[in-house]
């Protein structure tokens, strides 16, 4: 029984070490105490408690919940820039000056540089607490099966790998999921913008018809905005990203 349930772990092991990012040795001294436990319990508790001892509950490489609300998500948005008077801004032709940037839903610009850095960390920090939770569920239900021989015991198992080491709910993995999708999203409108639009907003194409830019689905509804107010944020820090940092988003443990 020890050996099959060694075996078995193993399999799933490695498909698991990979994006959990495991250590191998760590995981073997997990195999044990499961078998262990296996080969002188059979009941659902020691199936939390082995399917625990698998997934790391003991461990402090927890991965925590984001605040969700305020992740950062990003739009193109239309500028009508403006003369100090109020009047439009115009360009050597004649036409209306009109830049796009992208912009956060707390009214926050940024370059392209800065969205893509963000996403990436963002990301990066999702694709974790997926792995982790979807890893831990897989071995957990595993461990609980082989050690209760009954279908309630892979339950408790999976339950126990989800929980263990975590600080998260059913929610936080469905907005993790969520958000992965709209970064995906995002970084479609970003490569379409970087084919329209130079570094600070302006179309590459004078031409162009910001109604119909392919990809970016832009509003119709168009934010005003001086001059003077649209050098100071293109120039500015903010806009290049500069002293954000994804810690800010972290959910502490009492969080």
């Amino acid at each position: 029984m020890k050996k099959m349930i060694i075996r078995s772990l193993a399999l799933v092991a490695m498909m698991t070490l990979a994006s959990s990012q495991v250590s191998a040795q760590g995981f073997l001294k997990k195999l044990a105490k499961v078998a262990a436990t296996a080969s002188s319990n059979s009941n659902s508790n020691s199936a939390a408690s082995a399917a625990s001892a698998l997934t790391g509950s003991e461990s402090n490489d927890s991965v925590k919940a984001l605040k969700w609300d305020q992740v950062p998500k990003y739009e193109p948005v239309v500028i009508d820039v403006t003369n100090e008077d109020g009047t439009p801004a115009l360009n050597e032709d004649g036409s209306p000056q009109k830049k796009v940037l992208f912009q956060d839903q707390f009214g926050n610009y940024r370059s392209t540089e800065a969205v893509q850095a963000q996403n990436k960390a963002i990301d990066k920090y999702i694709t974790r607490i997926i792995a982790k939770v979807g890893g831990g569920a897989a071995l957990g239900a595993l461990a609980g099966g082989l050690l209760s021989g009954k279908g309630t015991g892979a339950l408790v198992g999976a339950a126990a790998g989800v929980a263990a080491g975590l600080l998260l709910s059913k929610n936080d993995i469905k907005n993790a999921k969520a958000l992965k999708k709209s970064l995906k999203e995002q970084k479609e409108m970003i490569k379409k913008y970087d084919e329209n639009f130079t570094a600070d907003g302006t179309k590459k194409d004078a031409n162009a018809d910001l109604a119909n830019v392919e990809g970016l689905n832009l509003k119709k509804e168009s934010v005003s905005m001086s001059a003077e107010a649209y050098k100071n944020i293109v120039s500015s820090e903010e806009f290049s990203g500069a002293g954000w940092d994804i810690d800010a988003l972290i959910a502490d443990n009492n969080g």
